[in-house]
């Protein structure tokens, strides 16, 4: 059985393809029809999808700061405008290049699957696959039209599908097995998710003993009007009580850009 059949697990049955029954009346197969499509196509993984496929259920609506970036004129510019606005400092100086640094030599090594939750475009995954050291490289979105931006570019990079598992996902039911992952980045996203604490126990949840977080998102005073930002305070007491330890928890503030580092 592949990694991914080990990993991936369906959003209403929390079971990996291995555990899910021959027959799973729960789901109605579409977890095991979504698998099928991997690696060439994206993989729809959201509860509201399997819902829908179930009950015809209308889709679950997220709050503007997720919904946003559903947009495709957004997910256009995301790619084309954002990175030179980071470099400039808005993002580290030096931008997601530096970023990207920071988060290679914090992996370090060892990590076999690497999973960039709330992807966008795949800036990071992208240069992850590039590099050529993880065995399995995730990239997982709530905006379908990021990751259809996030194909694109891998044709243009000349980045196999093989290289990268597109899975549109809700970081709040992470279609992820319990400690399964090795790595995981969530670059500038925390302060569009719905509810940061769900999503950090989530992650907290599929990463493996010894499994590495790194993780950005900017800060206040930015004022929380459609996005939340947080104090570095904050985002230590949400990894705090969500399972880190207090030992293996780092929380730096650059300027108004906010760097967080965990072990598990």
């Amino acid at each position: 059985m592949s990694i991914l059949q080990r990993v991936i697990t369906c959003p209403i049955c929390h079971l990996p393809l291995a555990e899910v029954p021959q027959r799973c009346d729960t789901c109605l197969d579409y977890f095991r029809n979504e698998l099928e499509k991997a690696p060439s196509s994206l993989i729809d993984l959201t509860p509201d999808a399997v819902q829908r496929q179930i009950e015809g259920n209308a889709a679950e609506t997220k709050p503007l700061r997720t919904e946003l970036f559903r947009s495709p004129i957004i997910s256009f510019f995301y790619e084309r405008i954002l990175p030179p606005i980071w470099a400039m400092g808005l993002r580290n100086l030096g931008g997601i290049d530096v970023e990207f640094q920071q988060c290679t030599e914090f992996f370090g090594e060892d990590p076999e699957i690497v999973v960039d939750i709330s992807c966008g475009t795949g800036i990071m995954a992208r240069r992850l696959a590039l590099l050529g050291k993880y065995e399995q490289i995730i990239a997982l979105d709530y905006s379908e039209s990021m990751l259809a931006q996030l194909q694109q570019q891998m044709k243009l990079d000349g980045i196999s599908p093989s290289q990268i598992t597109i899975i549109r996902g809700d970081v709040e039911a992470l279609p992820l097995a319990s400690d399964s992952v090795d790595a995981i980045y969530a670059g500038a996203a925390m302060h569009c998710w719905p509810n940061a604490e769900a999503g950090i126990r989530n992650i907290y949840q599929v990463l493996r003993k010894g499994g590495k977080l790194f993780a950005t998102t900017f800060l206040k005073p930015l004022p929380s009007i459609v996005f939340r930002f947080f104090t570095v305070d904050e985002l230590r007491q949400i990894l705090l009580t969500t399972g880190f330890h207090l030992d293996h928890v780092q929380v730096e503030a650059h300027g108004l850009y906010g760097i967080i580092r965990c072990v598990k």
